[in-house]
């Protein structure tokens, strides 16, 4: 059985649009540049960064949680998770919205809202939410992975 369950965290869409475009723009600046070759190395590698950048939390079956900061999948360092263990977790879906507070994106200040299938940990009138996805099936499935993990009851609100 599986000692622990990650949820990697969404970024807003034009956070994604906006450090690909950053990234095509050093790839382009680190071959056809006039500047130092030192400087465009640099700017090539902070921009790769940026762009495999994500954040993840990890709950593991004694309840030391985590949240990690990765590159590319790649742990660079990590927090404790300060959440009350729940009463029961939910999954459901409902219109969230996205806040473009990372990166070069916090300059517009501007909120997407999407449809989201999302997994909630709910303890006394308090929730936190854990993941959103799009995908049904996946939420599900890591809802009743965590469930069966820390032995607390799963709802289905989607069913409803």
């Amino acid at each position: 059985m599986m000692e622990h369950v990650i949820f990697k965290q969404d970024r807003a869409l034009k956070g994604k649009i906006l450090t690909a475009i950053i990234l095509v723009f050093s790839t382009l600046m680190l071959f056809f540049g006039s500047e130092s070759m030192s400087s465009r190395i640099i700017l090539f590698s902070i921009s790769l960064l940026v762009f495999g950048f994500s954040i993840s939390y990890k709950i593991d079956k004694s309840f030391n949680n985590y949240k990690l900061f990765s590159v590319f999948g790649l742990v660079l360092f990590r927090t404790r998770l300060e959440i009350d263990f729940p009463d029961y977790i939910s999954v459901f879906s409902g219109s969230f919205s996205a806040k473009n507070e990372w990166s070069t994106v916090s300059a517009l200040g501007i909120k997407e809202r999407h449809e989201k299938i999302v997994i909630r940990f709910f303890t006394n009138n308090k929730n936190v939410t854990l993941y959103k996805t799009d995908n049904y099936d996946m939420a599900l499935q890591k809802a009743k992975t965590l469930s069966k993990l820390l032995n607390v009851e799963l709802y289905d609100a989607t069913k409803s």
